[in-house]
């Protein structure tokens, strides 16, 4: 069962990876954020594999570059609303740690 957190980490991630945000990533990192959207998106996943794919897309999105020229309004918000919450600031996002194989 997705939760409202993690819909709107994955609407949010989405909306970053329409904007471009992620371009710089390199393939495997890119590949890791393939894997946690598609058992996100797999409801025989359980909860604690949930929560760790969450984890690691939080840490993957906490690289994405918010300053490029694609990048919307709308994206920010989505994103500052993710880490509201998940309870996050900007000074606390960069220490989720990457946990996705």
């Amino acid at each position: 069962m997705k939760t409202r957190s993690e819909q709107l980490l994955v609407n949010a991630t989405g909306q970053l990876m329409h904007d471009h945000a992620f371009d710089h990533l390199s393939d495997e990192k890119l590949n890791q954020m393939r894997q946690s959207f598609k058992r996100l998106a797999d409801k025989k996943t359980s909860l604690k594999d949930r929560a760790k794919h969450q984890v690691a897309l939080l840490g993957l999105c906490s690289e994405a570059d918010l300053y490029t020229e694609t990048t919307t309004p709308q994206s920010l918000q989505q994103w500052y609303a993710v880490m509201h919450c998940f309870g996050l600031n900007a000074d606390q996002i960069a220490s989720v740690p990457e946990e996705a194989e």
